[in-house]
């Protein structure tokens, strides 16, 4: 789902023109990942839409179920702007951390998997992100 709508409604126009231009959405968001941000706003707004109902039955059962959902949404997202270099140390430091063979911390085996897994697919997303401009 993140692939599907990590661009939705792209200007084409790169987040830093968008900051220099002081166009509204840079101003929401702070300045940080404008359009990726604002691609989880709407897709997570049109998801919360009554038709898509099921859908959500399908994706999530509970309100934490929902949260992990929402945080992998958001950082599979934010993982497609490749020019925000704190995100970028950010996510290198917990690709560290997951998996540092010697560094074992005291979090249970379910939420040690989930943290490896949600690094991969921020990674993964990156590269098929940056794969498909470097084909034109």
């Amino acid at each position: 789902l993140s692939a599907l709508v990590h661009d939705a409604d792209h200007s084409g126009v790169s987040n830093m023109q968008l900051i220099k231009e002081d166009h509204k959405l840079a101003e929401i968001f702070n300045n940080k990942s404008v359009a990726e941000q604002n691609s989880v706003v709407l897709a997570w707004e049109k998801l919360m839409c009554s038709p898509f109902l099921d859908l959500r039955r399908c994706i999530y059962s509970n309100p934490s179920e929902m949260f992990r959902f929402r945080q992998i949404m958001v950082n599979t997202v934010l993982a497609t702007d490749i020019f925000d270099k704190e995100l970028q140390t950010l996510r290198r430091n917990r690709w560290d951390a997951a998996f540092r063979q010697w560094v074992r911390d005291s979090a249970p085996i379910q939420e040690d998997r989930n943290r490896k897994a949600t690094i991969v697919m921020e990674h993964l997303i990156q590269a098929s992100d940056v794969s498909h401009t470097m084909q034109h």
